[in-house]
């Protein structure tokens, strides 16, 4: 019995269970385990809120809490408005930004926790779990096989490479996190501070062209972004991150050379994936011919399994708009901002409110199905629905504790010195891409996703780092006669 406690108030082993529950919720045939599995875990993790609470007090230990404790005090008044409308989903929305905030965010306030291990399990698995299913992905590619299960089109989707995974956007966003995860564990200090053996090096670099491969035919223009964005910033770091002090010249040579550096990443980018999609395609084509020459009796056969490439798959999206639509759902997210836009409206109510104010509801909500779509229907921008969701003072709130945080992170990525073997540079230029990335997917908050819980326990390693860099003073304030840290704003 001492042993089950021991393991249901372990919070490291309940993230590490919960991310990689909610990494797998993407892979087609695991799925449908994985979300029953996710409940569970859920109210684990609800459970574990309240008793670290009680026991450890980690909301008052948790670096700029009361703007986190603000914020969700406005989605609470914003669910109590809307009672009537999907309060037990705004609810759960409640608890999910809590678990993100004081389990995942909150792991600088756990004394004796080895982060650099934790994050190693996590790493490794995504490294492994990756490389294996995007090689198997990419070889039914060559082969020319496709298929459909239950409501997920596999391998090619919407003339898109999209894997095993349930949609070409999240094959995109895990093979940036995947190529982040080979990023982290070349790093020296990370393997030796977390006790555990390299991975070897040749699992990292089919890794790294597995995952490269897979986010040049997904089409995703979004983790593209996120991809493009985690390199100017970690060159960036290269060029400003490395010295203690600058004169003005030195600035306006490495400030030029950074601009034009981004310039060409971004081109060359574009431009090889163009170029790759193209080959690639020409691969298949190719490959279909040798398929032409199968004799007529067994093509028949053959046919109901294998989909020829020819005419279909050129791994270019169907939807030619540069938005993607995008610009369709932002200005609904403004009608719908005008209309509350003091507490908001709560995530729950985007459709059932949608189908109410604009004659075809939320643009794309029916790609989801009537009954998905009430929980997956977003803005594709994660500050539109958080401020369309919670309203001018629950973005103040969470736009303030997000300043706060850049504010004295920021500062140690350029100061701090023997940073080229750490893995602080890498996550922090992952995070700042990530910010850039909230632009145009779904991300930052509101969803119950890899995507978006990975983010909060990629911050919370960051705060770690913080907490190292700046030690807590004996600064404090009072609020109604109790004393609280500084820290907590």
């Amino acid at each position: 019995m001492d042993r089950v406690k021991a393991v249901l108030r372990d919070t490291s082993l309940f993230c590490r269970s919960y991310i990689i529950c909610l990494f797998l919720c993407n892979i087609s045939f695991i799925q449908i385990g994985a979300y029953i599995i996710l409940p569970f875990l859920f109210f684990w993790g609800i459970g574990l809120l309240f008793y670290n609470e009680y026991k450890k007090h980690t909301i008052l230990k948790t670096r700029y809490s009361l703007w986190l404790l603000l914020f969700m005090l406005f989605t609470t008044v914003t669910a109590l408005i809307h009672i009537k409308d999907n309060f037990f989903y705004n609810l759960v929305m409640e608890f999910h930004f809590a678990i993100c905030f004081f389990l995942f965010y909150a792991v600088h306030t756990e004394k004796h926790l080895n982060f650099r291990r934790e994050l190693y399990s996590v790493c490794r698995f995504i490294v492994y779990f990756t490389t294996v299913v995007g090689i198997i992905g990419v070889a039914f590619l060559m082969a020319g096989i496709s298929f459909e299960v239950y409501w997920v089109k596999l391998i090619v989707y919407e003339n898109r490479f999209t894997g095993f995974y349930t949609n070409p956007n999240i094959l995109g966003f895990v093979s940036c996190v995947a190529i982040l995860c080979c990023h982290m564990l070349l790093k020296k200090d990370f393997i030796a501070i977390s006790g555990k053996e390299r991975v070897s090096r040749i699992w990292i670099a089919t890794c790294l062209a597995v995952n490269l491969i897979s986010l040049l035919l997904c089409d995703s223009n979004g983790a593209l972004v996120l991809m493009i964005a985690y390199a100017v910033f970690f060159v960036i770091y290269k060029f400003f991150g490395t010295e203690r002090s600058f004169s003005f010249k030195q600035v306006m040579i490495k400030g030029l050379s950074c601009a034009l550096a981004g310039v060409f990443i971004v081109g060359s980018v574009f431009f090889v994936r163009f170029v790759f999609q193209k080959g690639f395609s020409e691969v298949i084509y190719t490959a279909d011919a040798i398929f032409e020459t199968v004799s007529e009796e067994e093509k028949e056969v053959l046919e109901e399994d294998v989909i020829s490439a020819t005419n279909r798959i050129t791994f270019s999206h169907v939807n030619k708009n540069v938005d993607s639509g995008r610009i369709k759902l932002w200005k609904q997210a403004a009608w719908m901002f005008k209309d509350f836009p003091i507490f908001g409206i709560g995530k729950g109510n985007i459709y059932s409110y949608g189908e109410e104010k604009f004659e075809n509801g939320i643009a794309f909500s029916d790609l989801y199905g009537e009954w998905l779509a009430a929980f997956s229907t977003d803005f594709h921008n994660g500050y539109a629905t958080v401020l369309v969701c919670s309203g001018m003072l629950g973005f103040l709130a969470f736009t303030v504790f997000g300043l706060r945080l850049i504010k004295h992170v920021t500062p140690h990525v350029f100061k701090e010195e023997n940073l080229s073997e750490s893995i602080f540079p890498p996550m922090c230029s992952f995070g700042f891409a990530y910010l850039i990335y909230a632009f145009i997917e779904k991300a930052l908050l509101y969803d119950i996703s890899f995507t978006v819980v990975f983010f909060w326990m990629l911050i919370g390693y960051i705060s770690c780092f913080l907490v190292k860099f700046e030690p807590e003073t004996h600064a404090s304030f009072y609020i109604f006669k109790k004393r609280l840290r500084r820290s907590l704003l």
